[in-house]
């Protein structure tokens, strides 16, 4: 398995050495960026795994690439010598998985990087599983009233019962269409079943109010 690729952008050459230094020793490959217009074409050219973003970058600044690495889903952390909050909240709503403070120790940045991958990652399953729903959902009304039943039964979210529904499906080795098929005319044959007998019961309390006798008062004694 290939080695998670990291570019690192940063106009100051020893803050980029070091950062290089410091992933490649924990088993990352990486590109450099020495400004804004080098990130912004490295990151679309090789799509890296995550980049390491400084903000205060000559030619093109790292907000200006922020929005570039946002519209192409490309995940990224922000670094800076600031830790104004405004910067800070600048960063986060540019889409930044992290905001890191200069200077950096290899013990501080590793696990940042680490958790924005596995954070970058589960995005990446993330919105997989929602088209891959979206689809199934626009081509099976069955998958579609499935998907219903398990939200209102099991208290799941579309896409905690569209994924419960696609694992049930990969354990039997069947189509995800087919086990949902089933499944809907078992909830239907249920439904039909307990409709039938909720009829019936009423039917009998029914006919025993009918046949009951009238109440009738103490008898009279004429004379």
């Amino acid at each position: 398995m290939n080695a998670p690729l990291i570019l690192v952008a940063d106009d100051n050459s020893e803050d980029l050495s070091l950062l290089t230094s410091a992933m490649e020793t924990a088993g990352y490959d990486v590109l450099q960026a020495h400004d804004g217009d080098e990130a912004e074409r490295l990151a679309l050219e090789r799509q890296p795994d995550l980049t390491i973003l400084d903000l205060r970058m000559p030619l093109k600044d790292g907000f200006e690439v922020a929005v570039a690495l946002r519209e192409a889903d490309l995940p990224f952390i922000s670094l800076s010598s600031y830790g104004e909050e405004e910067m800070v909240e600048r960063a986060t709503n540019a889409g930044s998985l992290a905001y890191l403070v200069k200077p950096l120790e290899a013990d501080q940045l590793v696990p940042a990087v680490q958790a924005a991958l596995r954070c970058a990652d589960d995005k990446r399953h993330m919105k997989a599983s929602i088209e891959q729903m979206d689809k199934a959902l626009s081509q099976s009304r069955e998958i579609s009233m499935v998907v219903g039943i398990l939200m209102e039964r099991c208290d799941f979210t579309a896409i905690q019962a569209f994924d419960a529904l696609r694992d049930e499906a990969r354990s039997q080795r069947r189509k995800i269409a087919d086990v949902a098929r089933e499944y809907f005319n078992a909830a239907e044959a249920l439904h039909s079943m307990t409709h039938s007998i909720a009829g019936r019961a009423r039917e009998k309390v029914q006919r025993s109010h009918t046949k009951r006798p009238p109440k009738r008062g103490p008898a009279r004694i004429i004379t």
